[in-house]
């Protein structure tokens, strides 16, 4: 079989494709960003303030700052607990790079533990065996929108004083027990990138249940400046003093507007999401070349992607594609990168997972008859 095709020019435009990613932007995007641009107030303004509302009410989230992406809020979450040179924080391995890049920024130290093979999310057992005097704070990350063991971890850290920021730019709309992904917890950071359920282009912003946090982070998102306090004086928009260290990662009222639209119209996508992973899950239960990760009976995932186990993944890949079929590798181990310090050999199920998770096309412009095609290639490839 020919090797797997790259994403070139000519594949981003073949209609017969069927992708594994999408971007949803509802309809009435256009209009309410035209009306935006033409009051002629696109910096922070009262559309940030009606998105951080509706992200409030939306998902039950009781304090939230919008800021310009999810690594900003990553960023901005570790600012604010004190990361910074000789201090560690353990992480997971198996994410997109900005969940630990963030750290480095920091000048801090990724301490990578290993992860649960069948979820793909951090392992509490191996986060509780990489504890030590310099261990900072512990990063999770909600992985395709499956919610980690948040009480083994919250578990974890009150036991050893460290705060905990959960990494949810895939979890938006998911629920942990019941709960939203935001109602509760330390530090819980969004992303509305481009590819996300809501879409901003690009957009973050973090969640806490601790007031004092809160008042922190707003002046962390914008130069130690909480923008929505009285201002001293007619003449000089900033207070008397500043007191922290903040950065450039508010979120402007274009961008607010499309998360605003996005979360109106938050329930299509989502839904339809929900339809596609629970038929897959259906479809490919009994398969012996396709392993499904699993999906704890008190989660409720939002199916941002849907990563399976296969076996050998180069041979399914080619399958696939020859197929008209896209299937993408999403995140690759972390410690492979030079940045991270090197290969590490104490992550036996990060090995395994980085050698056999690929992603197949789930998103909410699949078709009935794209999804047939999907799961019929799939199948088919069972028989080989």
């Amino acid at each position: 079989m020919n090797s797997i095709p790259n994403q070139t020019k000519d594949y981003e435009l073949d209609e017969r494709i069927i992708r594994t990613w999408s971007t949803f932007v509802p309809e009435d995007a256009g209009t309410a960003v035209a009306e935006t641009l033409r009051s002629k107030w696109i910096n922070t303004g009262k559309m940030e303030k009606l998105f951080r509302e509706k992200l409030s009410a939306k998902f039950k989230i009781p304090n939230i700052v919008a800021c310009s992406s999810g690594t900003a809020a990553l960023r901005a979450s570790l600012a604010i607990i004190g990361v910074g040179p000789g201090d560690e924080v353990i992480s997971t391995p198996f994410t997109f790079i900005a969940t630990n890049t963030a750290i480095l920024e920091q000048g801090g130290t990724p301490v990578f533990a290993d992860i649960d093979y069948d979820t793909l999310n951090i392992d509490p057992e191996s986060v509780r065996s990489r504890i030590n005097a310099k261990t900072k704070a512990i990063i999770c990350v909600h992985y395709g929108g499956n919610a980690c063991n948040m009480d083994a971890l919250r578990k974890i850290g009150r036991n050893h004083g460290l705060p905990i920021i959960e990494d949810s730019a895939h979890a938006l709309g998911a629920k942990y027990k019941g709960d939203f992904i935001g109602t509760k917890g330390d530090f819980v950071t969004f992303s509305f990138q481009v590819v996300k359920i809501i879409n901003c282009g690009d957009g973050g912003a973090i969640a806490t249940a601790s007031e004092e946090s809160y008042q922190k982070l707003k002046r962390a998102v914008w130069y130690g400046v909480d923008r929505e306090e009285k201002k001293a004086s007619r003449l000089d928009p900033l207070p008397e003093d500043i007191t922290m260290l903040g950065f450039k990662y508010n979120m402007n009222d274009i961008t607010a507007t499309l998360g605003c639209v996005g979360i109106d119209g938050f329930d299509l996508p989502a839904n339809r999401r929900r339809e596609i992973g629970e038929r897959y899950r259906r479809e490919f239960s009994k398969c012996r070349k396709i392993k499904v990760t699993r999906y704890p009976e008190d989660n409720t995932p939002n199916y941002q992607i849907f990563p399976v186990h296969v076996e050998n993944r180069t041979l399914f890949a080619n399958y696939m594609w020859d197929r008209g079929i896209q299937v993408n590798v999403n995140n690759r181990r972390n410690d492979r990168y030079q940045i991270f310090g090197g290969l590490r050999n104490d992550l036996p199920n990060l090995e395994r997972a980085d050698g056999d998770v690929i992603l197949v096309p789930l998103h909410s412009d699949l078709s009935e008859k794209d999804i047939d095609r999907v799961v019929a290639a799939i199948i088919e490839y069972e028989k080989l």
